[in-house]
């Protein structure tokens, strides 16, 4: 099926949605995109049920890799990314990037979809469940090479299975495990998710390619217009996300989300 006038419509207002809620609540892309996908725009554009979980993680992948680069950018001005625990990160985080991918490439969507419906419920508790004072955490001493080396991994392989960014677990993980103030962990986990994701998306394109379940104007498991007009959009709503983030408390609407994103995990365990 070729792509519409409204399937234009449907991913620019995704990549708005997904741009200024991560600004905003500081949540990963993929959790509010891939239901999105899933749910709405691949199923008109006649998608296979063969192939649209995987669709829907490698085309959420290849959206974070210009988000995040945005991100980067904004973090680093304001001094907010670690490079050099970042390189650290970065190669095991590459490896079990692809690794993911892989995985995922051999498990059937149902059990894919089921899979990250209970990955959304976890990720709405602990939003919910949060609290501030949890947060503040001082990065005293360096940490250890395996304690870093650990932490890159498993995000990675996270980011490379579910088709999420990976901050959403890497975040937590560099403040209790690495030790680091929660600031220093967002500017650091939006950078390192800049790999995971490139990476991934690149498993995934290589993985699905020649399916013949695919519709057409894809890359493997990317679809390609897909990828630019809700990656376009995202870019610039996350920026102002951020900017009325530090003029108002988000906490009610975040709760709001949470209370989403749960009923979306649960919708995906229990089609």
């Amino acid at each position: 099926m070729e792509i519409s006038l409204f399937n234009v419509f449907e991913f620019l207002l995704i990549g708005t949605i997904v741009g200024f809620l991560g600004g905003f609540l500081g949540v990963g892309g993929g959790a509010v995109m891939i239901p999105l996908l899933n749910y709405w725009v691949f199923p008109s554009l006649g998608v296979s049920s063969e192939v649209i979980v995987h669709l829907c993680f490698g085309t959420s992948l290849a959206v974070i890799i210009p988000t995040s680069i945005a991100g980067t950018l904004a973090h680093a001005r304001i001094g907010n990314a670690n490079w050099r625990m970042i390189w650290h990160l970065a190669i095991p985080g590459i490896l079990g990037s692809f690794l993911g991918s892989t995985i995922a490439a051999y498990l059937g969507s149902a059990l894919l979809r089921t899979l990250f419906g209970i990955i959304l419920v976890l990720i709405s508790a602990q939003m919910l469940f949060q609290r501030k004072d949890s947060e503040a955490t001082g990065e005293s001493s360096p940490p250890r090479s395996a304690a870093v080396l650990m932490v890159g991994w498993v995000t990675g392989l996270f980011s490379g299975i579910f088709g999420l960014g990976g901050g959403v677990i890497g975040i937590p993980l560099m403040v209790k495990v690495l030790r680091m103030p929660i600031h220093r962990a967002v500017g650091t986990s939006i950078a390192f998710v800049f790999f995971t994701s490139l990476v991934g998306a690149t498993g995934y394109v290589i993985h699905g390619w020649g399916d013949p379940n695919l519709p057409p104007h894809t890359l493997g498991y990317v679809h390609v217009p897909g990828w630019i007009l809700a990656g376009i959009p995202s870019i610039f709503l996350s920026h102002y996300g951020v900017r009325l983030a530090r003029k108002t408390k988000p906490l009610r609407l975040r709760r709001v989300f949470a209370l989403a994103l749960m009923i979306v995990g649960v919708r995906m365990v229990l089609p």
